[in-house]
């Protein structure tokens, strides 16, 4: 029996060290990837500074810096992530406008959740121009991915629109896609 428990400490002994220079190796690589500009790599290095993993320090000033050059290259996650944190304040200082073409970049790359989020930015007028046409399109293309709450902010959102509001709307919706990220518009 003390024969196979010392065996099974020296395997989690094994395990454990060979996983922590797994670790290290990892955090390497994307390190150096991201430094060549690799942008998933760079999103990648973001995360380990924002919370703190695999032995990185937490830093969020370097988080910052890395999501934000992943974000000009349109990595969606990265857009979806400097979009979540600009319309909190998290880390950065509150802005609507910079939310709205944050969300903008991942939702035209297919991103439920940026599409939701910047339909309610139309919805509200928050960073961008009221306009519930639009909010009504972003809308539709989120609940056709099964968006949690998207199809009821349709149903909330239809009887307040006027006949030609609604046609609008789904005219936006068939090319909203087709922009390529591009939101300078907004």
């Amino acid at each position: 029996m003390g024969r196979c428990l010392w065996l099974l400490i020296l395997v989690l002994f094994i395990c454990t060290n060979t996983c922590r220079a797994d670790d290290e190796g990892y955090v390497r690589q994307i390190q150096e990837l991201a430094g060549d500009g690799d942008s998933e790599s760079q999103f990648a290095l973001a995360l380990l500074y924002e919370y703190g993993e695999q032995g990185v320090p937490r830093d969020p000033e370097k988080a910052l810096s890395w999501f934000l050059q992943a974000g000009k290259y349109g990595v969606p996650a990265a857009c979806l992530y400097l979009g979540i944190k600009y319309e909190n304040g998290s880390g950065v200082e509150r802005n609507l406008v910079a939310a709205g073409r944050w969300y903008c970049c991942a939702a035209t790359q297919g991103w439920a959740m940026a599409q939701f989020f910047l339909a309610e930015l139309y919805k509200k007028g928050r960073g961008v121009r009221q306009d519930n046409s639009s909010a009504f399109a972003w809308y539709g293309l989120a609940a056709e991915q099964d968006y949690p709450g998207a199809k009821e902010a349709i149903a909330q959102l239809t009887p307040t629109m006027s006949e030609a509001d609604l046609n609008k709307g789904i005219s936006l919706r068939s090319g909203l896609l087709d922009t390529k990220g591009d939101c300078s518009g907004l």
